[in-house]
């Protein structure tokens, strides 16, 4: 091979090199975990199929996630622990494990600061109760047709989320809190941003762009983000006797800000 063929090919390889390091897209082909608060037992199905991710929840919840690494394969986890066979949370400290393992493989914001994802929803819930005047969300209203969750771990050690809805009336950028107890004594603030709203959308692909570390700022701007510790999608109906579906696709992860990316307000 001369060596201006091989300049050529170094020319034409190197910018799809440069495109593969620049972004992480997440599989959602994965076989995903399983959360749910009926021993697996929830009406909710989770489809994976021409390349998007289908929840169906019929009064019910149930939400499916993963921990993507940086080659965008999900962490491997041992599937013969009770909890997870119960479809059950993870135990206290399994984010600091897996991080401890796993810190060259996990994916860090400060590598990777912007999200974009598409989503589409065949109806949106009603959310006139959802939450109350200070933003917090309430149980009785607790459903949102599209929901996809963030779990980061600080400089701090701290578990953060942060997780992006789908809304009937709600405008976006709304802010919602939701606040769990876990063991009836430790109490954890999670914060929720509304990135769609309206039902003039239905049943078609939204396209979403994100500045997650901006977003993580905005309700930690004393804390720094480090490495992702779960992925969750969700769809649920249970708390308003309802049903819903919501489909997730093209989850990618950015170095730098994706193309047609606006800063939110």
């Amino acid at each position: 091979m001369t060596r201006s063929i091989k300049v050529f090919i170094t020319l034409i390889l190197f910018p799809l090199s440069a495109i593969a390091q620049d972004q992480i897209r997440v599989d959602l082909g994965t076989d995903w975990l399983r959360r749910d608060w009926d021993k697996c037992q929830e009406k909710v199905t989770g489809t994976y199929q021409n390349n998007a991710f289908t929840i169906q929840s019929d009064h019910a919840a149930a939400l499916f996630w993963q921990i993507p690494t940086k080659d965008g394969q999900a962490l491997e986890i041992d599937r013969n622990q009770s909890w997870i066979k119960k479809c059950d949370r993870p135990p206290r400290g399994f984010d600091k494990e897996i991080q401890e393992g796993n810190t060259d493989r996990l994916i860090s914001i400060q590598d990777y600061p912007y999200i974009s994802w598409q989503w589409r929803v065949s109806n949106t819930i009603d959310d006139k109760d959802t939450a109350n005047m200070k933003g917090e969300i309430q149980k009785d209203g607790d459903d949102f047709a599209a929901k996809m969750g963030i779990s980061i771990l600080t400089d701090k050690e701290e578990l953060r989320e942060i997780a992006y809805l789908w809304t009937r009336t709600i405008p976006e950028e709304s802010t919602l809190t939701q606040v769990t107890t876990v063991a009836w004594i430790l109490k954890f603030t999670w914060y929720r941003i509304v990135a769609q709203s309206g039902d003039q959308h239905l049943n078609t692909w939204v396209n979403e762009k994100r500045s997650l570390y901006n977003d993580f700022k905005r309700f930690y701007p004393n804390e720094e983000p480090r490495e992702i510790v779960r992925v969750y999608l969700m769809s649920d109906s249970d708390n308003t006797g309802s049903t819903s579906s919501g489909a997730f696709a093209n989850l990618i992860l950015h170095k730098n800000p994706p193309s047609g990316y606006v800063k939110a307000e």
